[in-house]
């Protein structure tokens, strides 16, 4: 019989080879597939169904997602127990259909819920606890409290920098503490944190990933704001080449890039015009 992690890491493989209504379909099979071998009341199916409700959340099929969401909670609920690690993961999950939905209060009741659960289950010092800390600053940026999501942000990455095996995630955190503060025009803080998810990925996790040449294009921007074209453009470009190597020269993140890249360039020679 096959256990619940096979199940997820079928999901693993249906995101890698399919697209459109066949991994939909794909993922939905694997959850009828659980209910049939592990039982309607089982914590399996719970998580089977989680996995469908974020695949309905990616699409943005919102209702359908939150439908899935809920029931697999109270499943969990029920087989696990309230206080357990797998019904936080299922309220976090809930509660960013919710964020998306625009049900901003219902989302931070259930977030602020996820993490106390957290809190007492697996405590502070773990990658589940991060994640739910990171979630819960994207809901904070929705409601354009920066400084909040700034300092969620913050504490996420001090966790993942202690945890073995979590590079990937303080890589990204340490991206997006960098492209908020350029947003809030704290620009020494900005170049400090994107430019140690550049050489992050550069030095130990590779740069055929999207969040390379997000870090590399929002501390372009970083640059520009500051009036130095010659280190934005050198950003830009790197950033334009790996969104290149990664997407092809017709994907919209790499005419975005190559956009901004051809504005640092108009900015450097109308600066060089003026001396």
């Amino acid at each position: 019989m096959m256990t619940l992690q096979d199940y997820l890491d079928q999901v693993d493989e249906a995101y890698g080879t399919l697209t459109g209504k066949a991994l939909e379909s794909r993922i939905a099979e694997l959850c009828d597939a659980a209910r049939a071998a592990f039982g309607e009341e089982s914590g399996e199916y719970a998580s089977m169904l989680g996995e469908l409700g974020a695949y309905y959340r990616g699409q943005r099929r919102l209702q359908e997602a939150e439908g899935c969401c809920v029931k697999a909670l109270d499943l969990l609920e029920r087989s696990a127990g309230r206080v357990s690690a797998a019904c936080a993961t299922a309220r976090n999950n809930l509660a960013g259909v919710h964020r998306l939905m625009g049900r901003y209060e219902q989302a931070e009741e259930e977030f602020l819920d996820c993490l106390d659960l957290y809190r007492r289950t697996v405590g502070e010092r773990d990658i589940l606890y991060a994640g739910g800390l990171n979630n819960y600053s994207l809901l904070c940026l929705d409601r354009r409290d920066y400084d909040k999501a700034l300092a969620l942000q913050a504490q996420a990455a001090e966790i993942l920098r202690d945890l073995p095996g979590c590079r990937d995630e303080l890589a990204s955190s340490l991206g997006n503490q960098g492209m908020l503060l350029q947003f809030l025009g704290r620009l020494p803080e900005a170049e400090e944190r994107l430019t140690q998810a550049v050489r992050m990925y550069e030095t130990e996790l590779g740069t055929d990933t999207p969040h390379y040449h997000a870090v590399l294009d929002g501390l372009g921007a970083v640059y520009l704001q500051a009036g130095d074209h010659r280190r934005a453009i050198e950003q830009f470009e790197k950033a334009a080449g790996a969104a290149e190597a990664l997407y092809g020269p017709r994907h919209p993140e790499y005419l975005a890039i190559r956009q901004r890249l051809e504005g640092a360039r108009r900015a450097a020679e109308r600066e060089e015009g003026k001396t």
